[in-house]
């Protein structure tokens, strides 16, 4: 944990969901950065896999029973399904054997050495996801026997958008939880928050500037978490209908949209679709807009993304 101060900004860095959690205040002092690490710590508590004594993992251990949740859980996994609904499956949170299937079953930093081979599973046929059943009466999840919730498309961008609220109406803020961020207010300098979007291609380097206020901002892609098992090469992004690590034509894609949750959900859906139709989607919803760019070094731009970008 570090904190600096610059005027009268808080900034602090810390460990949290597999990366790097960073926080900068404006008007606010040490204590609500004390809040928001103690906020991530007890999300990632709640929802991680990797976690063995995690809420998430009792939830997948529960057969079939229902599994009387904590509020946090329970509004994370609704927003999950109402996702996977919203994308007719290309969000799907029930892809968590298809993922350990890939290799991908130890936090990424684990990853870095490479995976035994192992076989790919089969193509699916069903939506799984459709068999949760959700109790709000009782806070209930019902998740069938054979079928694990992987909340990690959401949970970054979920804990964003709870950060931010934990501060109250008018805050001056940004919380970046891994390129999953949200950005309240006018910034330190009263024009905004700037957020550069990477070039994967050329380290250290951004294909734009964006500034936002009071928007959701998250990148999602195949060009830093990726890794091999055996002569192959995965990723964390799973597409519903093969089963395996999509093929998209895509490298990454950086979505704006109203909230973190919103922005980090579009993002990997708009990946699996892929350039054309992820695009195509992102524009289709309201206050969102997106840039892409392809496994061949294009910069794809949806409408509206020109109102973000600094010339």
């Amino acid at each position: 944990m570090a904190d600096a101060h610059a005027g009268l900004a808080v900034s602090r860095e810390f460990a949290g969901m597999g990366g790097t959690i960073e926080v900068q205040l404006v008007n606010r002092g040490a204590a609500d950065a004390d809040g928001i690490e103690a906020l991530f710590a007890s999300y990632e508590r709640t929802m991680s896999r990797f976690l063995p004594d995690s809420e998430l993992c009792a939830l997948n251990g529960a057969a079939g029973a229902p599994f009387e949740a904590s509020p946090v859980l329970f509004d994370a996994v609704r927003l999950a399904l109402e996702w996977a609904r919203a994308t007719d499956g290309t969000f799907d949170p029930t892809l968590l054997d298809e993922l350990e299937a890939a290799g991908y079953d130890r936090s990424f930093e684990q990853l870095a050495g490479g995976v035994p081979p192992r076989p790919s599973p089969p193509a699916r046929h069903a939506a799984r996801w459709r068999a949760i059943a959700l109790d709000e009466t009782r806070r209930a999840i019902t998740v069938p026997a054979g079928v694990h919730i992987d909340l990690g498309g959401i949970g970054k961008g979920f804990t964003v958008d709870r950060a931010i609220a934990s501060l109250g109406d008018g805050a001056n803020a940004m919380v970046n939880a891994s390129g999953d961020l949200f950005a309240a207010g006018d910034g330190p300098e009263g024009d905004g928050w700037y957020v550069g979007v990477a070039n994967p291609f050329e380290m250290g380097h951004d294909v734009a500037v964006l500034r936002v206020r009071d928007r959701g901002v998250a990148t999602s892609g195949s060009a830093r978490r990726h890794w091999t098992a055996g002569d192959r090469r995965y990723h964390h992004l799973i597409d519903p209908r093969a089963g395996v690590s999509s093929d998209s034509d895509l490298l990454t894609v950086t979505v704006v949209a109203a909230t973190a949750t919103d922005a980090d959900v579009l993002a990997k859906t708009a990946y699996l679709l892929g350039s054309r139709d992820g695009v195509r989607f992102v524009e289709q919803r309201d206050s969102c807009a997106c840039m892409a760019v392809t496994l061949r070094g294009d910069v794809v731009r949806s409408r509206g993304i020109d109102a973000y970008e600094t010339h």
